[in-house]
């Protein structure tokens, strides 16, 4: 099947027509009608009850006065799709956004145990709605099927003639996930010329969908049973591409279709382990299965050869693949069967024009998943270019001064946009001096590529991020240590010995604290009854430090 083919049938009808004559306004959901190409889900049962289950998570009870057909006649105007696709919906849903997160994990606690006379309002749930950031899987999997669409020179051709993406642990060769390419509604794994048409497709705009595939599927309780419906228009929104007026709106909806029309042929299969316990440790084993489920439906005027040129609305069904089972299920990882690891994604990460900032972008990807293993956000500058840039361009640069000056444009403009953005970077003193930061208009001394790689810089998403993930991370910190604190114990005098406080603090001091803390600085300007240019100036090294605010200072940034 070719990409731009999605649009010639519409593979999934779900009809909710179904108000008997009697004048019944319920909707019986063991009534709903499912018309279903056989070929795009292995097991048409099992998609049927993972339908059923997903609107029994995400629904509650209510009336309905019409009967209502998601497939719209072709004359039918979509300028306000999200109500003409979804059944009104009640007073229970019609709170402020920061209480409809609670409501949603209450529905997903409590799911209805039985499909007999079930009423339901089908809503759609959206992300970014109270909050600028949202929850997203980051183990393993996360950073090698990014890479898969980023990296794209990471693509092999096999012993077999497949083409093939092998994700390996560092620590652990026997860990490892591979990544393969194959058609809609199939699982055989293409080979090399044919995957390349897929891989192609494969960017920037797919990595965004992925990160907001993911932070949906985060949402499920049972994410491989669950399924999801969005539409591309509000897509459009999230990826900042409502901004662009280079395109009209079909185009964009189109390039959303044809962007999730390769993540559907994006197949995973994963050996990883971690951890160990009496039992051997966690298995995080699936077979070959895909990433996404994605079904695309388009709405609008059809041609005369049956095609949606211009669609007005194109929705997308998703089911996460079972590879959520093993690598995001709350209830296989309390009972040490599953790995459940997770940290934030900002939304301005998603907004972030990769023509004009791709660096920028890598690096925020790359950050936002790596940020709840390394929670202090300590890096090297060639640690992090390594990862935006392939070996031998960073390796010519050091040899050609004209390289030399672009890579270092190139990583200046990236940190430049990141601190705009609100991401929290803190420049070693030590190892990256004044004439190496950007902005800085000093002349560069001789080797300030190398230098510049070796320096060093703590980097960490926009506040509240590094403080949500190191609250998360506390009580398994906690539990390490109450474990060692009866040896310990043993070993100290019991003799109380109080520390001396040293109230001597430097303006670097104070901002490195309290960045590692999560904490801004009008916040900090607000705890000690000062202004917030007050603080800027002290972190600056434009003002001294009182005795008295010191003392406040060190107790509340815990220096």
């Amino acid at each position: 099947m070719a990409a731009d083919d999605f649009n010639l049938k519409l593979p999934l009808i779900v009809n909710l027509n179904l108000v008997n004559q009697s004048g019944n306004e319920n909707i019986d959901i063991n009534k709903l009608i499912i018309e279903i190409d056989s070929t795009l889900f292995p097991n048409k049962e099992q998609f049927i009850k993972a339908l059923q289950n997903h609107l029994l998570q995400s629904l509650k009870d209510n009336y309905v006065n019409d009967s209502i057909n998601l497939i719209k006649s072709p004359d039918k105007s979509f300028e306000n799709a999200e109500h003409e696709l979804y059944l009104p919906e009640s007073n229970a849903w019609s709170e402020e956004d920061n209480n409809s997160n609670q409501q949603d994990e209450k529905l997903s606690e409590n799911p209805a145990t039985s499909l007999t006379n079930t009423s339901v309002t089908v809503r759609q749930t959206k992300l970014f709605k109270s909050q600028k950031f949202e929850a997203i899987p980051t183990a393993a999997i996360m950073f090698s099927s990014i890479d898969s669409q980023i990296q794209k020179e990471l693509w092999n051709q096999n012993e077999n003639g497949i083409a093939c993406l092998q994700h390996k642990a560092k620590g652990d060769s026997q860990n490892y996930i591979e990544h393969y390419i194959t058609n809609p509604g199939d699982i055989t794994m293409l080979p090399w010329d044919e995957a390349l048409q897929i891989i192609d497709k494969f960017g920037f705009s797919s990595a965004k969908l992925h990160l907001i595939f993911a932070a949906y599927a985060m949402k499920q309780e049972r994410p491989w049973e669950s399924l999801f419906i969005l539409n591309a228009s509000d897509l459009i929104k999230e990826m900042g591409w409502d901004k662009r007026t280079d395109l009209p709106k079909h185009e964009k909806l189109l390039e959303i279709a044809n962007t999730a029309f390769a993540l559907d042929c994006l197949l995973v299969k994963t050996v990883w382990i971690e951890g160990r316990n009496k039992k051997g440790g966690i298995n995080a084993s699936t077979p070959v299965g895909r990433m996404w489920n994605i079904t695309i439906v388009p709405y609008g005027q059809i041609n005369l050869q049956g095609k949606i040129e211009e669609p007005d609305e194109v929705q997308l069904i998703i089911q996460p693949g079972a590879w959520t089972k093993h690598f995001l299920n709350r209830a296989g990882a309390k009972s040490r069967e599953a790995l459940y690891q997770f940290g934030y994604l900002a939304q301005q990460v998603l907004k972030i024009d990769p023509y004009h900032d791709e660096l920028a972008l890598r690096l925020a990807i790359y950050l936002t998943l790596d940020s709840r293993v390394r929670l202090n956000g300590n890096y090297k500058v060639q640690e992090l270019l390594e990862i935006a840039f392939a070996k031998p361009i960073i390796d010519k640069a050091r040899l050609d001064r004209r390289r030399a000056y672009d890579l270092k444009q190139h990583w200046d403009s990236a940190i430049k946009l990141l601190l705009k953005l609100g991401w929290q970077i803190v420049f070693d003193p030590e190892t990256y001096p004044e004439e190496l930061r950007p902005d800085s208009l000093d002349k560069k001394p001789k080797g300030y590529l190398d230098k510049l790689l070796r320096a060093k810089l703590t980097i960490k998403p926009p506040a509240p991020i590094p403080e949500l993930i190191a609250s998360k991370a506390k009580p398994k910190v906690e539990r390490l240590q109450s474990k060692v604190k009866p040896k310990v114990e043993r070993l100290q005098p019991k003799t109380k010995v109080t520390p001396p406080q040293n109230t001597d603090l430097t303006g670097n001091q104070v901002r490195e604290a309290r960045i590692a803390k999560g904490c801004t600085q009008t916040q900090l300007a607000d705890f000690l009854g000062v202004s917030q240019k007050l603080i800027s100036l002290i972190e600056r090294g434009e003002r001294t430090i009182s005795q008295a605010h010191a003392s406040k200072i060190q107790k509340f940034i815990e220096i």
